[in-house]
């Protein structure tokens, strides 16, 4: 794989700028609605289920790795879907209908951070409807400039947010020392319907796929650290899944729907101010990067300028947030179980038609590349769409 690819489409990026951009999509979504859903379940059948989810979640990402890398066009998903999928008569019609399902399934999910931001900053004190504003001028503004520039932003907010965790990290700590954990309020009830809850935010917390195309063009020149960042950066996603559910847990009797707000309010003023500063950051990062690889599928698909396409990827998304349609769960949980459609059926076959048609080294050896693993994953991303809507009351 030649390193003009890469560089020649937006620029290189560093190991930790991709692996940035990887964990900046789930950071801050879904790990801060887990420490409920955890408290739900019980931690240990909830290690067991957030691992499956890490690791199913992994092999779908690295599959899309390898059709990305294999391309070396830096096309999104769309575009490889169209390539691989939708071909032959009816060819064009379907990748126009995907186009507009993935454009709503985007919309939501964006739409989310822009509620979820402006919620936090409400319980800050900055009342409606500006701090939805002011999140959306934080959050749009970064895309516009190009790969480099998200990657820089990831990686640099990404060291930010793990100052502020550590120091919140180590308050807890001493507050656990000195005062003991929290008494839940009441003991957990697993169930079913509860631990398919938490698996489908599990896989949700996971879910980069758009943002994987984007880790790849920066690594073209380095195709060996492509695998290597994709799961680091899920790791990461998994590391500060866990922690925030740990102490969330440990302080506080009953979890608040985003965990760190209610930890932080446990800690005292200071804490509080650290914990949404954290929030903001992590929600930043997830619409950083989702709203690039979406600017980048709709200027590939309709072949205009990237300042047309941000608007047409942003400013939904802000009118979304400002009519009300929905705090933040129900926005993560509808945008989860959208995306999980799309992989389920579409991103398995995708591989499974590349790889027939490709030779040469391929990120998953013979063994995660077989016809069995391909179903597996399909299952555990439609259990992921059913998790999404089960009742969990």
């Amino acid at each position: 794989m030649s390193g003009k690819s890469g560089t020649r489409i937006d620029g290189r990026l560093g190991f930790f700028e991709a692996a940035s951009i990887i964990a900046g999509c789930g950071i801050g979504g879904g790990v801060l609605a887990l420490p409920w859903l955890v408290s739900l379940n019980g931690v240990l059948p909830s290690i067991v289920v957030l691992s499956a989810a890490y690791l199913l979640s992994l092999l779908l990402h690295l599959m899309i790795a390898e059709v990305s890398a294999g391309e070396e066009s830096g096309k999104q998903i769309v575009e490889l879907f169209r390539k691989y999928l939708f071909t032959g008569r009816g060819g064009a019609a379907f990748t126009w209908s995907f186009f507009g399902v993935m454009g709503i399934v985007f919309i939501a999910n964006l739409a989310a951070y822009v509620a979820g931001g402006g919620e936090v900053l409400a319980s800050s004190g900055v009342s409606a409807p500006w701090g939805s504003l002011l999140f959306y001028a934080a959050a749009a503004s970064v895309t516009i400039f190009g790969l480099k520039a998200l990657g820089s932003a990831e990686k640099w907010v990404v060291i930010g947010m793990g100052i502020l965790f550590a120091g919140l990290v180590i308050v807890s700590v001493i507050s656990l020392a000195s005062a003991g954990p929290a008494t839940p309020a009441k003991p957990p009830s697993p169930g079913f319907s509860r631990l398919l809850a938490l698996y489908g935010m599990g896989m949700f917390c996971f879910a980069a796929y758009f943002s994987v195309p984007q880790a790849v063009r920066g690594l073209a020149d380095r195709p060996r650290l492509i695998p290597t960042a994709v799961a680091t950066g899920l790791g990461i996603n998994f590391a500060v899944m866990l922690v925030v559910t740990s102490l969330s847990l440990l302080l506080c009797p009953e979890p608040t729907a985003i965990a760190t707000i209610g930890w932080s309010k446990a800690l005292g003023p200071a804490a509080e101010v650290a914990g949404t500063l954290f929030v903001i950051l992590a929600m930043l990062t997830s619409y950083w990067s989702l709203s690039f690889a979406f600017a980048d599928i709709i200027r590939e698909r309709l072949g205009i300028s990237r300042f047309a396409s941000w608007l047409i990827a942003t400013l939904p998304t802000l009118a979304i947030a400002l009519a009300g349609a929905g705090g933040f769960m129900e926005f993560m949980r509808r945008a989860g179980g959208g995306t999980a459609v799309f992989v389920a059926v579409l991103a398995v076959p995708m591989y499974k038609k590349y790889r027939r048609s490709r030779e040469g080294t391929a990120i998953l050896g013979p063994f995660l590349s077989s016809p069995h693993w391909g179903w597996i994953v399909v299952i555990a991303y439609l259990l992921m769409a059913a998790g999404s809507i089960v009742s969990i009351g």
